[in-house]
């Protein structure tokens, strides 16, 4: 009669620690999900930062890629586009370091309305997945001489 009964016990303590392990795997699994939520949540932030600066100095220069040059010195400026690059704390750096990249490509007005664009990607390099894009138009007022 005793052994039945440490032998029920001892059956009794296995499916608790089974129940036990799994639950553990589970919460272990959530709690690795959200901090992947959460990463990605702080990537998106600082990418809308950064695609909201360019905009605006884009808007402030008038669509002047070489004035735009000077506000973001630590860009590189190549024709039409104008590429900034960040390290894994989104912290300016060089290319050779850099973990995320911004590209903003001007379309200039071609058909003679003033109306000026850019696209501006931000992307993971590690990945070559975009995180924001953002489409911008400016119109360039028509200066007449007084």
């Amino acid at each position: 009669m005793k052994h039945s009964k440490s032998s029920l016990f001892l059956m009794e303590l296995i499916i608790a620690l089974l129940f036990f392990s799994l639950a553990s795997s589970v919460a272990i699994r959530l709690f690795v999900k959200s901090y992947l939520i959460s990463q990605q949540t702080i990537n998106e932030n600082h990418a809308v930062n950064e695609a909201q600066n360019l905009a605006e100095g884009f808007l402030g220069t008038e669509g002047d890629l070489a004035a735009l040059g000077e506000l973001f010195p630590e860009g590189i400026l190549e024709a039409e586009t104008l590429t900034l690059y960040w390290n894994q704390e989104w912290e300016p750096c060089l290319k050779e370091d850099a973990s995320y990249a911004a590209t903003l490509t001007s379309q200039p007005d071609t058909q003679g309305s003033g109306l000026i664009g850019a696209e501006i990607s931000l992307e993971k390099l590690s990945s070559q997945e975009v995180i924001y894009h953002l489409h911008v138009d400016h119109h360039v007022p028509e200066r007449r001489a007084s």
